[in-house]
């Protein structure tokens, strides 16, 4: 009997750790915070999933460079530099299983980007809109807005990612368009 008792007060605890984001993206499957690290988002996120989860299937993706400013750069580093974002570039159809369309791990933004901030992430009614602020000794702030349509079996995001400003050293500016449809079952 203590047992049962002990373990259902250690489930109380816990779920009373759960901020009323998580609680609420559990129960609804949205993300709305404003103000946020990537670590508290990514528990919201996750809190989410169950709901939010791409269906396993056939998928068409793509990503489209919609456009770049390497102006800052001069010569062989512009070269490069726009190498490195024509690689950004793919368009695929395949079969696509649950463990292959989970979401990244907002976290792992901070190991590319350095120290991040979200002023902004909601996922609800269909709709993404995003706002996360970073910054990187010698780098800069970098600022990356996504905005779009998802779904369980479609998506199509606009993500824009800016650099330091205009005529700095560094400046990048990138619009990439990532879309994706879920066009019938694995065979």
């Amino acid at each position: 009997m203590h047992r049962y008792l002990l373990a259902g007060m250690a489930a109380l605890a816990l779920a009373g750790c759960q901020s009323a984001a998580e609680k609420h993206a559990a129960e609804t499957g949205e993300v709305d915070v404003a103000n946020v690290s990537v670590d508290e988002l990514s528990k919201v996120m996750k809190a989410a999933r169950a709901k939010t989860e791409l269906q396993p299937g056939i998928w068409a993706t793509q990503m489209h460079v919609v456009s770049s400013d390497l102006s800052a750069f001069k010569g062989e580093d512009r070269a490069a530099q726009q190498e490195a974002i024509g690689r950004q570039e793919h368009q695929s159809t395949s079969c696509r299983k649950a463990d292959e369309l989970k979401p990244l791990d907002i976290r792992n933004l901070e190991q590319v980007a350095g120290t991040c901030s979200v002023a902004r992430y909601v996922a609800k009614d269909g709709k993404i809109d995003a706002n996360i602020q970073c910054t990187k000794d010698g780098a800069g702030t970098t600022t990356v807005l996504a905005s779009g349509t998802m779904s369980k079996t479609a998506f199509d995001v606009m993500i824009s990612q800016e650099t330091g400003k205009p005529g700095d050293q560094g400046y990048v500016a990138i619009k990439l368009r990532a879309t994706g449809k879920r066009t019938g079952a694995c065979s």
